[in-house]
């Protein structure tokens, strides 16, 4: 007897395609970690001059737009409609910031893109923000 699995393959959502995330536990308070994410990490992350804190806003890299803010909760969350620089399409890309859990002083980071093509293209993106998020951990 054959039985049909119902389940997708690690990553693929109906929805949204291919998915990952990754996630790091900052020794830092959320304030000081969102000061940094916004001045330096997701610019560089995303090739982009700055990400502006309001919906609708576009993100530039000099006179090319790279993409848009699509949400954003001060302090907390931005998502955004990006096309990066090694991929030929539009992803969307969202980074969180919460409290690190049971009274640490510490803050988890948290990222997440979909809209990605297949499971190769997966695992290098999420190998590329497992490095990223590597980096910023050792630096804080």
């Amino acid at each position: 007897m054959r039985t049909e699995s119902r389940h997708s393959p690690v990553g693929l959502t109906h929805d949204a395609g291919w998915e990952l995330g990754a996630h790091r536990t900052l020794e830092a308070p959320p304030e000081e970690v969102w000061r940094m994410l916004l001045s330096e990490w997701l610019p560089q992350w995303l090739e982009v001059d700055t990400v502006p804190q309001m919906v609708g806003a576009p993100l530039r890299h000099g006179d090319r737009v790279r993409g848009r803010v699509i949400g954003c909760h001060m302090g907390r969350r931005v998502r955004v409609r990006w096309t990066p620089s090694r991929l030929d399409h539009e992803t969307v890309f969202q980074v969180t910031l919460q409290p690190e859990p049971e009274g640490g002083s510490g803050t988890v980071l948290a990222v997440h893109q979909e809209r990605l093509l297949g499971p190769a293209e997966r695992q290098a993106l999420l190998e590329h923000w497992e490095t990223a998020l590597d980096r910023v951990a050792a630096t804080v």
